[in-house]
């Protein structure tokens, strides 16, 4: 009786994410064409363009795209890879790239892995081998009031200190130089990891943390210790404030818009709300840094990763569609409808609003790093983190802090 219940459940699972999740109605395939099926959670309209462009390059190939909500979108792929089958080509999060890395559901996509940034890749790697290619990144670093800058003759730092001076700088004129909703475990969250991974992260030292964090081999707590320290110049100076905790994202976001302070930490989704508060706003966004020049760093990662289903009977064409997406027009089709974000294929740089200007270092540099996408079955942790960073502002010792994040993440990893 168990079993049939559980076959019961496994088939309804799969007829779902083929007729019941806002998929894409199957399409007659061509008689000299391959049909490949490609899984998302993103709807088609982010991706028309793509595949308007994978179809003139890979005219052998016709791809049948497939949306699944994100709500049951790991358990029907899950579900499929086990029974050895599913898609051919799978849209990966960082996670579960990683999970099915390990089970040996992934082809190796090495050789085209290499034309894009280790930022980009790292978070899609096991083992020395790259499971999926980065797609599009969301980011986020630091808006800023250009005319408060250029009024008060203030240069845009290139140094985490240069940064603290300008904060102190605009808190002698009574300006407040950052606004932050800390109501919100996310900012300084993302905030101090951003100055890790510019101080620490982005070195030969410490690229390889985050892929030791999700093993167990590392602890935050006697090795991040010093850069923290460091980044907690931010509250030292009275950047970041108690009073912050009772500040919601809303709130942050009407401060800066409204001219009442010089810096705000958000990305794109939050441009258009900030422009309707304040239509004459002259908004730029800088990235985070740290205490050695740079082209800086922005906090984010990839919306997804593609990937070859090892088990597909058509492998070397569904390498061969990415072959085409790892490109500088294949990287632009993908673009088209996911502007916002950047490209880490090496030479695919594209034209951002003005919003973005001085970013534009950080991200035709391949520099978003999203920390937490390496952490695997731990990866749910950085709401510890950022938590725990609530009470280190209220008080909380630092090594106090990072214990406990480490403990969050010991109790994931032993599930």
């Amino acid at each position: 009786m168990k079993k049939s219940i559980a076959l019961l459940l496994m088939a309804g699972l799969l007829l779902t994410s083929a007729f019941g999740s806002g998929s894409s109605e199957k399409k007659e395939s061509s008689p000299d064409k391959v049909t490949l099926r490609m899984t998302y959670w993103n709807s088609e309209d982010t991706m028309s363009a793509l595949l308007e462009y994978l179809e003139k390059a890979v005219p052998e190939v016709e791809i049948e795209y497939q949306f699944i909500d994100n709500s049951n979108y790991n358990t029907v792929v899950d579900i499929q890879l086990s029974a050895g089958e599913g898609p051919d080509i799978i849209c990966e999060s960082p996670a579960s790239a990683l999970k099915h890395a390990k089970l040996g559901y992934l082809q190796p996509l090495n050789s085209l892995g290499s034309r894009y940034s280790s930022a980009g890749v790292s978070v899609y790697s096991y083992n020395n081998n790259i499971y999926a290619l980065p797609g599009i990144s969301w980011f986020e670093g630091i808006y800023f009031n250009k005319e408060l800058f250029e009024k008060n003759n203030i240069a845009l730092p290139k140094t985490f200190d240069e940064y603290l001076a300008v904060c102190e700088k605009f808190q002698s004129m009574g300006i407040k130089p950052l606004a932050a909703g800390l109501m919100s475990w996310e900012p300084m969250l993302k905030n101090s990891l951003a100055f890790v991974s510019a101080e620490y992260f982005s070195t030969k030292t410490g690229s390889s943390f985050n892929a030791d964090y999700r093993e167990g081999r590392v602890k935050m707590n006697g090795t991040l210790n010093p850069y923290i320290k460091k980044w907690s110049e931010m509250i030292e100076k009275g950047i970041y404030t108690k009073n912050m905790l009772g500040i919601d994202h809303a709130q942050a976001l009407d401060e800066f818009a409204t001219g009442k302070a010089a810096m705000f930490c958000s990305g794109p989704w939050d441009y258009d709300a900030i422009m309707a508060k304040n239509p004459n706003l002259k908004l730029d966004m800088m990235p985070f840094q740290g205490t050695k020049p740079s082209a800086g760093w922005l906090i984010g990662g990839p919306g997804c990763g593609f990937a070859v289903n090892a088990k597909s009977k058509n492998v070397e064409l569904a390498t061969k569609v990415l072959e085409a997406l790892s490109t500088v027009e294949g990287q632009a089709a993908l673009w088209e409808n996911n502007q916002g974000g950047s490209s880490y294929l090496t030479g695919a740089n594209f034209q951002l609003p003005a919003a973005y200007n001085s970013a534009s270092s950080a991200l035709n540099a391949g520099n978003v790093y999203c920390p937490w996408n390496e952490w695997g079955d731990a990866a749910a942790a950085h709401q510890n983190y950022g938590l725990e960073f609530q009470s280190y502002l209220d008080g909380q010792s630092l090594e106090e802090t990072l214990q406990n994040v480490d403990a969050a993440v010991e109790e994931l990893l032993s599930k």
